[in-house]
Parts: structure tokens; sequence; C-alpha cells
């Protein structure tokens, strides 16, 4: 692939500080904001409710998110359920509401929830392989109100095997580092409607703090911003900058020689 020499110098500079750098991640910025405060910023919240029929029968609904999140990365709220009895009620939908500073940025969603094709039918067995994890279609996540939705003639829960839903939204470059992010709560619709119904919960919530972005952010933010961001195969900010860099420069050296 024939580069320009703009992208051949965004990339080679951001491999430079790194290289530069030791290889090492920088150090990430906590305590932007004061311990109070700080203090105040759950990064999880739970609410317990008893089965109308059957009180001794619990559904747990948690939400949960990163307590730090580097900025211009992405951030994913979790929204989980799952019951302490033996019976099976399906989850039909669910409504997260993100902090006001993402209310307009569409979510990727993926769903984690129990499925015999994976298991008994797909000739695993154990049942730890009943769960699994699938991307929603972009076109079934919808805008309602000041949260995002997700519909489903049901997901089966059953006791020990959790239901979740994670929404993932790319932070804005106008979220800066220091801000505390605060989800809004969320809702649960589920049948029969005599277990879990729809289910409002305005204090399921979750914060977390945005900080200064480690060195495998800020180089794929270099990349993204030159046009050849992890999306093109280039990086991944989880990935081992050690094991890519090499070939980063490479590719980059034997490139311009071409």
């Amino acid at each position: 692939m024939k580069l320009s020499l703009v992208k051949r110098g965004a990339i080679v500079a951001a491999a430079a500080a790194v290289a530069g750098a030791g290889l090492t991640a920088a150090p990430a910025v906590t305590g932007a904001v004061g311990g109070a405060s700080a203090a105040t910023c759950k990064s999880e919240s739970t609410e317990t409710v008893s089965d109308a029929i059957i009180p001794s029968i619990k559904y747990i609904f948690q939400k949960s998110a990163p307590a730090e999140v580097g900025q211009g990365a992405s951030i994913t709220y979790s929204i989980s359920v799952s019951t302490t009895g033996a019976g099976n009620p399906y989850v039909q939908g669910v409504w997260d509401t993100p902090p006001a500073e993402l209310r307009d940025v569409k979510p990727t969603v993926k769903v984690k929830a129990f499925t015999l094709l994976g298991g008994i039918l797909g000739g695993g067995g154990a049942f730890d392989k009943l769960i699994q994890e699938r991307a929603v279609a972009p076109g079934d996540v919808t805008k309602d109100n000041a949260s995002w939705r997700i519909s489903h003639t049901g997901w089966a829960i059953f006791a020990g095997q959790a239901y979740t839903a994670s929404f993932t939204y790319q932070l804005p470059s106008s979220v800066r580092v220091g801000k505390q992010l605060t989800s809004g709560g969320a809702a649960v619709r589920g049948t029969p409607d005599w277990s879990i119904g729809s289910k409002q919960m305005p204090n399921l919530t979750a914060c977390t703090t945005v900080r200064a972005p480690n060195a495998g952010e800020a180089i794929t933010g270099s990349l993204d911003s030159a046009g050849l961001g992890s999306s093109d195969g280039q990086l991944s900010s989880t990935g081992s900058l050690s094991d890519v860099l090499p070939g980063v420069i490479g590719g980059i050296v034997g490139d311009m020689a071409g």
C-alpha cells in the first residue's frame, strides 16, 4: 500500500514517540478531580427485586462501567440481569440512558445470553458454554427519548447465568480529562409479567472518570487522524506495542523505499 507523505509523517512521528518512551504505556492520570468528588463516582450499582409470587426468588439488576477511560476512547456500560431461582424469565427489552454528553452518540451493542445452540446442540455440553456473546444489528439499536433501546422476542435467564447487554459509546473529543461521566438509569422489560414486567430503574447508574490516554491509545488516535486507525488492522489500543511497532515501522520504511 502506497502512503502519502502526510500519512507517513504522522505514523512515523507517532511510532517514534512510543519508541522513545521505551514501549511503555504512559501512566494514567488519576485523581484529576477532588477526593470527595471522586468518592461519589461509583462505577457500578445494583438493585434487587423479589419475585411477586415467590419472594424467595430474587432478580438482580446491575449496571457497571470502567472506573476510568482514556480521553477520546470508547466507554462501555453493561446492564446485567440474573436470578437466584430456578425459573426461566425472558428479557425482551433493555434501555440504557447514557450521560448527557453521549445521548446523541449511537452505541454498538453486544448481548451475552443463554443459548442451546452453542452448548448442548453445538456439541459442547458444558453449561458455561451455553452463554454466547453476539453483536446486535445496528438497525436494531434505536433511540427512545434520552435512552438507547434493544428488543428481542426473549433472551432466557437461568439461575447463576446472567444476561448482559453492553452498550459501547465513542467519546466525543469535547469530553476532557478529569470529566466524570455519570450515566442515567436503565430499564428492563421481561416476561412473565409477574416476575420482571417493565422495570424502570432511574437509580441504576454508573460513573467513570476520563483520564489522559495511554501510549497505545495515543498512537491509535494518531493513526486514526491519518486515516489508518485500528479499523485498518494497523493497531489496537489493547494490543502489545512491542509486538506491532517493529512491523509498523518496517512497513513504512519499506513503503517509502518503494
